[in-house]
């Protein structure tokens, strides 16, 4: 059977187009990712509404990395635990779909969230919406 150039040509931009594709479809989730997203995203909800006991509370949920944020004694204290946590929750959900990273331009924070509208958990009720979607 002869080969064409034409064939190897269409062959080899096949495969560099599933290469290319492969990295932005990630593995499922693990129960154990699971299980950190939710507590984050409890954690994430307690505050943007600036409630220091539930954000304790919900960080207790994720164990060793949450002990900083569970131990915090006031909510700008709990909202600098959150922004490691955030590091870890985007690294955690990349190429997940149903995740949407968010940066707030005014204090240059980052964090994930499940819905497309915008609750900032590091600022005060007046930035609860500041943030640009980054990524999905």
């Amino acid at each position: 059977m002869k080969v064409t150039k034409l064939a190897v040509k269409l062959f080899t931009r096949a495969i560099a187009l599933i290469s290319f594709a492969a990295p932005l479809s990630a593995a499922p989730l693990s129960v154990q990712n699971k299980q950190f997203l939710s507590a984050y995203e409890k954690v994430h909800q307690a505050l943007v509404a600036n409630d220091l006991a539930a954000a304790q509370k919900a960080a207790a949920d994720l164990g060793p990395s949450g002990d900083g944020l569970a131990k915090s004694k006031s909510l700008l204290e709990a909202r600098g635990a959150f922004a490691g946590l955030s590091d870890a929750a985007r690294k955690t959900t990349a190429g997940q779909a149903g995740y949407y990273v968010v940066h707030c331009p005014m204090l240059h924070k980052d964090w994930v969230q499940t819905s497309d509208k915008i609750s900032n958990p590091y600022g005060s009720a007046g930035l609860v919406t500041c943030g640009e979607i980054e990524s999905k």
